[in-house]
């Protein structure tokens, strides 16, 4: 009976190891670990030294070379390698039942608790790379008793008894400190709770926090746009604001006038008001999450009715539309704007174009960071992250990248579309400021805070802080060689002060507001020139 059951579980083990190709060296091991079977089995209950020194020596070298080959080889974690230690932790165990000097058995069960070990490390390691929450707990449940076993069933030195019950005291503590912690990712996002993710301070710099936010936050996007995006009738843009559309982001209703654009309703013609049109992206629209937020564009508006004294009244009308870029901006300008007859155009475009920035101005950007990753236990997940940046930065360090800014940025496609901004402007007669972008992290930014952003996707933070400066270069050099621009730094107080942002580039209502005095700032001189009493 206990050779027919040998003989099935071995056959199950080779069946699983044919089945996810095992190497061949691991397969030679195991044919060794069946010649011991094979050997003990065949010598029934002599008593000789040799017959119980040569199986068992064949055991050990079999095994060695199975967990030497799999556990170096390019393996993927699954619980497949767990189940084939199991089976083969269970056909040596037939085994050693089954001898009869005290001595032999001791070492046979040592090899029995060696396959178990390597089943339930197996069985962890598969279920912390997947993130398997109650299976990791199941395993470590079982490397606690396979410990507990471990450590009354063998006579240890007091080093080595201390070693375990470390080992136990360790398995049961660090979950428990995990629990006891309750970390704030893995509450469900509500609207109300917003900011304990978006914010590096409040989220405690936790990535998954953040990454939690950026899932809710998209889907709440696409609620909205499903409300005010319509399908273009031009293949040139991706897409329309819906006239007379309503939205909810998150907390926050969103309006489209008549005209299809943010914003309360206003006519078509001036009526002699100082029309101001704000040209951007989602960062212009406004990614406005709580009742009351406000655009930018709104509060520049209010500003300047309440701080300067203006003979006609100003008007700014928020021209923003997500996931546009600046040649989306420019065509709509053709197209849909100039027959508002705009008496000033203010441009904040950014992340959207930055892919216009390209390869050959600058530097290519080499491997991606490490992305956060969410692991049954968060302490170790943390700690498994900090290994990982550190070893990334550390090879980032010996390939020498530089983070510099090129010294060609008016060669991009970026560059020629302002250009063509700049000459359309100028064509019409309109007033035009181009404003640099600002961001929640730059490159003088903590890299714990840079590191908290890589939740919503490493290529975010990393490739964006490489190309702002590139833009800001742009944008600076152009309003330098055309004098009629006037150039908006909006980077005071704003640019890499990630408290006034909920992501990498959308603001908080605090963070829009400094962006409107920012832009304020630098176009007073134009409509104090403008719009003072004669």
């Amino acid at each position: 009976m206990r050779w027919l059951l040998q003989t099935l579980l071995l056959g199950l083990t080779l069946l699983l190891a044919i089945w996810i190709e095992w190497p061949a060296l691991a397969l030679a091991g195991f044919g060794l670990v069946v010649a011991a079977f094979l050997s003990r089995t065949i010598a029934g209950r002599l008593a000789s030294a040799w017959v119980e020194r040569v199986p068992l020596a064949l055991l050990w070298l079999g095994s060695l070379a199975v967990w030497g080959s799999v556990g170096t080889g390019n393996i993927a974690w699954d619980s497949y390698y767990a189940a084939q230690a199991g089976l083969t932790a269970a056909a040596v165990w037939l085994t050693a039942r089954h001898i009869g000097a005290d001595n032999w058995k001791a070492r046979w069960n040592a090899a029995v608790i060696a396959w178990l070990f390597c089943a339930v490390l197996m069985w962890l390691g598969s279920a912390y790379v997947w993130n398997r929450r109650g299976e990791f707990y199941t395993a470590l449940f079982a490397m606690l008793a396979g410990l507990a076993l471990c450590r009354f069933w063998f006579r240890w030195a007091a080093l080595g008894a201390q070693t375990i019950n470390t080992l136990i005291l360790l398995l049961l503590g660090v979950p428990a400190a995990d629990i006891a912690l309750q970390p704030q990712s893995r509450v469900a996002v509500q609207p109300e709770t917003c900011r304990r993710y978006y914010s590096y301070d409040a989220a405690v710099g936790d990535p998954l926090a953040f990454a939690r936010w950026e899932e809710f936050y998209t889907s709440q996007f696409d609620r909205m746009g499903q409300a005010i995006f319509i399908p273009a009738t031009n293949s040139r843009l991706p897409f329309r604001l819906r006239p007379g559309g309503r939205g909810v982001m998150v907390n926050c209703p969103i309006s489209i006038n008549s005209l299809g654009f943010r914003g309360s309703e206003m006519s078509p013609q001036k009526n002699g008001a100082y029309r101001i049109v704000a040209l951007g992206e989602s960062t212009t629209f406004g990614m406005t999450i709580q009742a009351g937020d406000t655009p930018w564009p709104e509060m520049l508006e209010q500003i300047i009715r309440q701080r300067l004294k203006t003979r006609r009244p100003v008007q700014v009308i928020n021209a923003g539309v997500p996931a546009c870029n600046i040649y989306h901006s420019l065509y709509r300008l053709t197209h849909e704007i100039l027959p508002l007859q705009p008496d000033m155009v203010i441009s904040y475009h950014g992340a959207n174009g930055f892919p216009l920035i390209d390869s050959s101005v600058l530097p290519p950007l080499g491997p991606i960071p490490p992305v956060y990753r969410e692991r049954p236990v968060k302490l170790m997940g943390d700690a498994e992250h900090r290994i990982r940046m550190w070893l990334f930065q550390y090879h980032a360090r010996r390939r020498h990248l530089s983070n510099l800014p090129p010294a060609r940025p008016l060669e991009t496609k970026y560059a020629d579309a302002y250009r063509q901004l700049i000459q359309c402007a100028h064509t019409n007669h309109i007033r035009l400021a181009l404003a640099n972008f600002s961001m929640a992290v730059n490159q003088t930014s903590d890299s714990k805070v840079v590191d908290f952003y890589m939740g919503g996707g490493p290529r975010v933070a990393h490739a964006f802080m490489r190309a702002n400066p590139v833009h800001s270069m742009i944008v600076n050099q152009l309003a330098a060689e055309n004098p009629e621009v006037c150039f908006v730094d909006t980077h005071p107080h704003l640019d890499g002060e990630h408290e006034k942002f909920i992501d990498v580039i959308h603001l908080t209502n605090e963070g829009r507001r400094q962006l409107a005095e920012n832009i304020l700032a630098a176009i007073k001189p134009v409509l104090e020139q403008d719009l003072s009493p004669p």
